[in-house]
């Protein structure tokens, strides 16, 4: 063999194995979910019953699914168990006909039939089950199908339904779908950088600045809603649409209406994932984390007492993932939902009661001056204290960004400046700029957005609610007019001219 040829195979040898090492033998695996920082600090069995309420509850990466009494459009065809077919031994279903509430999908082998059942009922027959120690009547009420027939319409269970399903029974055939398709959204344009978890901890993530969300804490920074009140459907969708200027969350033009409501469903998905995992952790903690059995077991003296403790922390353990967990489990699920259920209600939006008013007119707060001139009062007041992070000229250089802060538990952040939810450190608007976040709907006038983030606060962020502080609506709209002042509107206004107080008011005689 000539000497290049020589070489040109062991190169070509070295190349194939480095390639095969790189990308691994087979098939690529589908991600799974990450398992929370919070999690790995509690006990093994803990950490494992977590970890299967969230798979029982949610699914897989690759197979997401959520209850129907969660506020996601999951997807699927309602019906009703028409005619029972075939009963196994137990008497449970395993031969049925469906009718169905529009026209009869396309049903194959491996396809998804749920009863539907409520939350409730589950719950009940779960505690009863686990007190008598048998299988819940509740379960299972999602089975697969095992054959078809096109000609008769009958379809063979791969297993038998729970007790409670019976001619009549609500159904659902092939749910999560929609659930399914926002999932292959996500994985082609989101998870680069929120990760297949939501965590925020993409391939790509360490490149961004700012960091890609955390989807998982349930907290939308730009919404239309009031203050602590999660972002609405509608809120999500126009991110999406939109993209939010200035980072790295970009526009999604090419989408339809229907992919843009998929992926809207799928991030909902992630963060109630992520708020019940967290919620889970919280309550686990308390007597159940890592770091207090190895402080128990540190103050016992013997290998007797070291072993006492740890029969007693078993004991205690297991009472509690029998009788508490599943009731825990359910109660923050049920917390998780109604919040987000709460964001889409009418009343949760937020809208001024009141017009805009000219900057250059009367303030309807103090009508001796200005709303421009009571905007600046209030800009530079104790009580609003927008300098104190904004800065005196709004260039977004107040005295909090030299400060040392401290976090929700008391301790103080490693490095100075505003911290937000997700622990980054956040710079105050420059409000000379310009530019001002928080548009979700491509239409929403401007002004209203700055209204909406003075009014309810930017979530996540250490800009407060100025509506829970006792401003009104008028006071509201003359700092909205005083902020566009700094960003450069209102060119004809000199600046002096805002330096005036309002007349002080007749006292009633």
């Amino acid at each position: 063999m000539p000497a290049f040829l020589s070489i040109f195979s062991r190169y070509l040898s070295v190349s194939v194995v480095l390639l095969s090492l790189l990308s691994g033998c087979g098939k690529p695996q589908d991600p799974q979910f990450i398992e929370s920082e919070k999690a790995k600090g509690l006990v093994p069995e803990i950490r494992q019953a977590i970890s299967t309420e969230l798979a029982e509850t949610f699914g897989t990466v690759p197979a997401p699914e959520a209850p129907l009494w969660f506020p996601i459009e999951r997807g699927g065809i309602e019906g009703k168990i028409r005619s029972v077919k075939e009963r196994n031994e137990q008497g449970r279903i395993t031969r049925l006909k469906i009718k169905y509430e529009q026209d009869a999908p396309e049903v194959v082998a491996g396809d998804v039939i749920e009863i539907v059942l409520d939350p409730e009922t589950i719950l009940e027959a779960e505690l009863k089950a686990a007190e008598e120690g048998r299988v819940s009547e509740a379960y299972p009420y999602k089975v697969t199908v095992g054959e078809f027939s096109k000609i008769s319409g009958i379809i063979t269970l791969s297993e038998p339904l729970c007790d409670l399903a019976e001619k009549g029974s609500p159904c659902i055939v092939k749910p999560n779908e929609t659930l399914r398709t926002g999932r292959e959204l996500y994985k082609q344009y989101c998870q680069k950088c929120h990760a297949a978890t939501g965590d925020g901890n993409g391939p790509q993530a360490h490149m961004l600045k700012p960091k890609p969300r955390d989807l998982r804490l349930g907290v939308v920074k730009y919404t239309t809603t009031k203050t602590n009140i999660k972002a609405s459907t509608e809120d999500l969708r126009n991110l999406l649409k939109g993209g939010i200027p200035g980072t790295a969350m970009p526009t999604f033009p090419i989408l339809g209406n229907h992919e843009i409501d998929a992926l809207a469903q799928y991030t909902k998905y992630l963060s109630m994932r992520g708020e019940i995992e967290r919620g889970l952790c919280i309550e686990s903690e308390i007597d159940f984390s890592q770091a207090n059995l190895d402080e128990q077991l540190e103050e016992a003296e013997t290998a007797e007492e070291k072993q006492k403790v740890t029969e007693q922390f078993q004991e205690e353990m297991q009472e509690f993932l029998k009788i508490d967990f599943p009731e825990i489990a359910f109660d923050i699920a049920l917390d998780v939902t109604e919040k987000w259920s709460q964001a889409d209600e009418p009343e949760s939006k937020l809208e001024p009661s009141v017009p805009r008013p000219d900057g250059t007119g009367p303030s309807k707060a103090e009508p001796s001056i200005s709303s421009l001139a009571n905007g600046k009062i209030l800009y530079l007041s104790t009580s609003a204290q927008c300098a104190s992070c904004h800065g005196l000229t709004g260039k977004g250089d107040g005295d909090q960004v030299s400060k040392v802060q401290k976090k929700p538990d008391g301790s103080e952040y490693d490095e100075p400046g505003l911290h937000d939810v997700w622990g980054n450190v956040v710079e105050p608007r420059d409000l000379t700029y310009g530019v001002f976040h928080g548009a979700t709907d491509p239409s929403d006038d401007i002004a209203n957005v700055v209204f909406r983030a003075i009014a309810a606060g930017v979530k996540g962020t250490p800009m407060p609610a100025y509506g829970g502080k006792g401003l009104t609506d008028d006071q509201i709209w003359d700092l909205v007019n005083y902020i566009f002042f700094l960003a450069g509107d209102y060119k004809d206004v000199a600046p002096e001219s805002l330096d005036v107080k309002p007349k002080a008011k007749a006292k009633a005689k």
